[in-house]
């Protein structure tokens, strides 16, 4: 009888072991690959940050239109603009319109107007505006707290800016802007409504200067140069802003 030799023995891997192994160099390599991708995620929005020529071009302040830097009209309007910057109530919100907003689509962009009348109102003066003096006390009697109202400051704000007047001194002489109605009449009160109070804030402006000499202020916004009917159609609703 032959012997009984010892028969080869054929290794064989464990298979635990080896699904073992697989998930761990898996497991390795997935934080890798996280890093990887993070850096190059993180590498690439910098790259966007600092990329140049993405800013957008500034739009033109209304009224730059009407003439260059070095016209009357156009240092007229940026002047406008600068006393704006500073100017107290410019951030005074009327149904949508700050001071800023509203002088600058219904007056310095207001195809109506021209330029003789912007040049005209920046040399306005503060006496050529300032309110009789027994109407200041009629309107304090009738207001008391009339120059603390955000229409008044609103509209001193937007006429103030126009025609470099100092505000402090503008709200002084003219408690009533931004009143609806006129002082020594019946109507003369503080309106509830944002749309009222706007409207009467373009149309104290227009015309106060109106009366200050600037001619033909109410009608190009109006439509009609008489104080009454333009302060009608201002109460409407009608109007060019």
């Amino acid at each position: 009888m032959d012997s009984i030799r010892n028969r080869p023995r054929v290794v064989t891997s464990n298979p635990s072991t080896s699904l073992q192994s697989q998930a761990e160099a898996k497991q390795t390599a997935a934080p890798a690959k996280a890093n990887a991708v993070g850096h190059t995620q993180l590498s690439s929005f910098e790259a966007k940050v600092g990329t140049p020529g993405q800013a957008q071009a500034t739009q033109p302040l209304p009224g730059a239109w009407r003439g260059g830097p070095d016209t009357e009209v156009g240092k007229a309007v940026q002047a406008v603009w600068d006393r704006m910057k500073n100017m107290p109530g410019a951030d005074v919100t009327i149904k949508g319109d700050t001071p800023a907003s509203l002088l600058g689509r219904a007056i310095l962009d207001g195809k109506k107007v021209t330029n003789e009348q912007i040049i005209a109102m920046s040399k306005v003066t503060l006496e050529q505006l300032a309110t009789d003096p027994k109407d200041v006390e009629k309107v304090l009697k009738k207001v008391p707290n009339a120059r603390e109202l955000p229409v008044h400051k609103f509209t001193v704000a937007m006429l103030s800016a126009a025609t470099g007047v100092d505000p402090k001194k503008l709200s002084e002489a003219c408690p009533d802007l931004g009143l609806t109605g006129a002082p020594g009449t019946p109507l003369l009160y503080a309106a509830k409504g944002e749309g009222v109070q706007r409207s009467t804030a373009l149309h104290d402006f227009t015309d106060y200067l109106r009366g200050a000499g600037v001619k033909g202020m109410n009608k190009a916004v109006w439509g009609v140069e008489s104080r009454v009917l333009s302060a009608l159609v201002s109460v409407v609703g009608g109007g060019r802003y």
